[in-house]
């Protein structure tokens, strides 16, 4: 049986996006703006600074979301502000909880054609630019 992983604390998502983003940052500082993060239910959403070194680095998103259930650390190539960008993982949440209430196979009788030529959650994702911070950072 896995045992279910402790919530995270802000300082401890602070320290995973810090190290999940430094093997790009190159000799640039990177900091978490301490006025600009904001805490949902889900977790929290970082502005990330860049200074110092190459601060044109491009691949070095502006925000962060972090999933304080999941750690999981994920950020997008598209530039939302800040309320698009969670509602967008939120959207992307429920889809992901409404799936996996289908998981044994209890679905409703017209399921297939429900279904029929909808995107995947991962799919929906990779459409909105979304993509975890980690070891196979903005691969699919």
């Amino acid at each position: 049986m896995t045992q279910l992983a402790a919530l995270l604390t802000k300082t401890e998502a602070e320290a995973l996006v810090l190290a999940g983003l430094k093997p790009r940052c190159g000799a640039a500082q990177l900091s978490i703006v301490a006025n600009n993060s904001s805490e949902r239910s889900f977790g929290w959403v970082f502005e990330v600074a860049v200074s110092g070194g190459d601060t044109t680095a491009a691949s070095i998103p502006r925000r962060v979301i972090v999933n304080k259930h999941s750690h999981q650390v994920v950020a997008s190539s598209v530039d939302y502000d800040v309320e698009q960008f969670v509602r967008q993982y939120e959207k992307l949440l429920a889809a992901n909880r409404a799936r996996s209430q289908q998981w044994c196979g209890t679905l409703q009788p017209p399921w297939p054609w429900k279904l029929w030529g909808k995107k995947s959650v991962a799919e929906q994702a990779k459409d909105g630019g979304f993509y975890e911070i980690g070891s196979k950072e903005g691969e699919s």
